[in-house]
């Protein structure tokens, strides 16, 4: 008779088996934790760019007086037809679209304020100051005295409101 060969596998075979495949999985399992707390900590603290604008702030401006001349106690001065004044309203103009550069001195070489559309209107505060080969008026909007400056009388047209009659 014949006998079939019996395969025999020693016990320390197994158990290096078994603790070689423990080895990778750890190995593998600690890879793979590493990784996921990475990203969870990249995740965790985001990274902005942000540029902070500080809001405006109401400055005062110090403006160095202008010699007006000063009218006559006796009679109230009455201006021509269509003629610049302190206390009257004017109207930007002329500026084709481009606005009109709202100064802080009379003259060319002062710094530009802001700059004022076509058709907005401004009460007159003080001027006139002739430099530069314009006469300058101080402009102010009436309900924002923040926007003041000054401004070529060349661009400025007096606004008037008739009265309608009935």
């Amino acid at each position: 008779m014949q006998t079939k060969p019996t395969l025999k596998i020693h016990i320390l075979s197994i158990l290096g088996v078994l603790l070689v495949a423990g080895a990778l999985v750890g190995v593998t399992w600690l890879i793979f934790s590493m990784a996921t707390r990475e990203q969870a900590r990249v995740q965790a603290t985001p990274q902005y760019n942000l540029t902070i604008i500080p809001a405006p702030t109401l400055t005062n401006t110090v403006l160095a007086p202008t010699n007006l001349p000063t009218p006559s106690s006796e009679a109230p001065v009455v201006l021509p037809e269509g003629a610049i004044g302190i206390n009257l309203f004017v109207i930007v103009s002329g500026t084709e679209g481009l606005g009109l550069r709202m100064r802080s001195a009379a003259g060319t070489g002062a710094d530009v304020k802001f700059m004022a559309m076509d058709d907005e209107v401004f009460k007159v505060v003080a001027g006139p100051v002739v430099s530069d080969g314009y006469t300058w008026w101080r402009l102010e909007a009436p309900l924002d005295e923040n926007r003041s400056g000054w401004a070529a009388e060349d661009f400025l047209t007096v606004f008037s409101v008739g009265t309608p009659t009935p």
